[in-house]
């Protein structure tokens, strides 16, 4: 008996018009035009029987029928995309491809994996920073360390790093303070901004830190901004202005003295970040090792950061 399947083409410009709830996104991350989503999306509804989507003024939303077949359309691609990965493992040899978050993979991973090959010389690793999404046509990481967006069909996530906002900058601008600074100290700038540019992503930002300073709802203004996190870092150790930054991205310009927690106030970061791996795992003792390596890292940071322990015993 042969199998009626779907228009496969369209199943997939469904999943991404579904996902980015826009035709001309989905289009973006195929590399096909908004058009030809949209006649893709007309074929699969024809082969339903009704409308997937609801066109409105400047979007598109989910019909139910539209929800229920997302819904399961996400948990068969997460099937494939853990089957892909498992297959593609096999031809690995003793390799490990780990994707992460820019300034995750600058200013965390990067300073730390040589101690991993110091005792695993016979495993290889590729490390790459990229977008959290990859397209189905890129080589599915056996780790990726990103921030959640809850669960994903074929993906299981660990806590990995969280961490507290501090406000950092070079040791002569802090100079230029007052002898004991407080947060209102640092109303007058130079402020440093980041502005994540890919969807789900936030920067908490001054105005948070400010308020949680007991400042009120304040809007500083920003001298510089950039779309990565490391940019900044890199631009406060040269005096630029005043950054707000996670603790665990600047743990070696602190302890070397490159930047400085300019007056001790910290905010608890809301957006931490996670270990993923694909789910069921391929079982590879590779992928295991430098995954619990990766955990034993993350466990180290959070039993010696100063912040910690002052909340411990507190």
């Amino acid at each position: 008996m042969s199998r009626i399947l779907p228009p496969l083409p369209a199943l997939r410009a469904f999943e991404a018009a579904a996902r980015h709830l826009s035709f001309a996104r989905a289009g973006g991350e195929l590399r096909v035009t908004p058009g030809a989503i949209s006649h893709q999306i007309k074929q699969l509804e024809e082969w339903v029987g009704g409308p997937l989507f609801k066109r409105e003024a400047n979007r598109v939303v989910l019909t139910e029928t539209g929800r229920i077949l997302s819904n399961r359309v996400n948990a068969i691609f997460g099937h494939i995309i853990s089957a892909g990965a498992a297959a593609r493992s096999a031809e690995g040899k003793n390799g490990v491809h780990i994707r992460c978050q820019h300034s995750i993979a600058a200013k965390w991973l990067a300073p730390r994996i040589g101690r991993f090959l110091d005792s695993n010389s016979d495993i290889a690793v590729t490390v790459q920073a990229g977008p959290q999404r990859w397209t189905a046509a890129e080589k599915v990481p056996d780790l990726s360390i990103y921030n959640s967006r809850g669960s994903v069909p074929g993906y299981r996530e660990a806590l990995l790093l969280s961490g507290h906002l501090v406000a950092v900058a070079a040791a002569p601008l802090v100079s230029k303070l007052p002898p004991m600074v407080t947060p209102a100290d640092l109303l007058s700038g130079p402020l440093i901004e980041v502005s994540f540019n890919e969807p789900g992503w936030h920067d908490q930002g001054w105005e948070s830190w400010f308020a949680a300073a007991g400042l009120g709802h304040v809007v500083p203004s920003k001298s510089l901004s950039f779309s990565l996190m490391h940019l900044a870092i890199e631009a406060c150790v040269t005096g630029a202005g005043f950054a707000l930054v996670p603790d665990f991205l600047v743990e070696r310009e602190l302890v070397c003295g490159d930047l400085v927690d300019v007056c001790g106030f910290k905010l608890p970061n809301t957006q931490p970040f996670y270990l993923i791996e694909p789910d069921p795992k391929p079982g590879r003792y590779e992928i295991e090792l430098l995954k619990n390596w990766i955990l034993e890292e993350a466990k180290a940071f959070r039993d010696h950061s100063p912040s910690n322990r002052q909340l411990k015993s507190g």
